[in-house]
């Protein structure tokens, strides 16, 4: 995760939102509940997101991440 955050420069609270939202599922709400943030904050975190990567959807921005961790897997095991 941490080198996807450092490839696309996500700041800490940016990686912190794409952990809760990507990989554990939370909602929107659930997000802004656990961090403490209205949930426009937790909106406007991920636009920021995607808008560094260059995507416009949460459906590629899990598609990315997934293929990032696996072909970081696999370059790991050779």
């Amino acid at each position: 995760m941490q080198d996807f955050s450092t490839l696309y420069r996500l700041t800490q609270r940016e990686t912190e939102i794409l952990i809760l939202s990507v990989v554990q599922g939370l909602s929107n709400r659930e997000i802004s509940e656990k961090c403490v943030i209205s949930e426009k904050t937790v909106k406007n975190h991920l636009a920021n997101i995607m808008n560094k990567i260059g995507i416009r959807s949460m459906r590629k921005l899990f598609s990315m991440l997934l293929y990032h961790v696996l072909s970081s897997n696999e370059k790991s095991s050779r």
